[in-house]
């Protein structure tokens, strides 16, 4: 009995994992929406992420994060977060 309750505590747990994944992607997306708002217009020097697609900007904020692209803050800020991290927040702006 005590074995099943805890197998039902931890199945219980995944939506509340997942409702904190997409939080905490939905946090940090904020942040690139104040540089990048999908209302401006586009430029050089800040692209804005409308009609990107999830893999296009994860391939993005990875190349920041492992020195491929240059960039003068966005290597800073990739650095931060983790691929999993990256990941997330790319299919949140995609999404939104």
């Amino acid at each position: 009995m005590r074995r099943l309750r805890g197998i039902v505590y931890v199945l219980a747990l995944i939506p509340v994992q997942a409702a904190h994944a997409d939080l905490s992607a939905h946090a940090i997306a904020m942040n690139c929406l104040n540089c990048h708002a999908r209302g401006r217009t586009e430029s050089a020097a800040l692209p804005t992420l409308a009609g990107l697609n999830a893999a296009e900007i994860e391939r993005a904020l990875l190349e920041f994060k492992y020195d491929k692209r240059p960039a003068t803050l966005m290597p800073r800020l990739a650095k931060a977060y983790s691929d999993a991290e990256l990941a997330a927040v790319a299919a949140y702006l995609a999404r939104h």
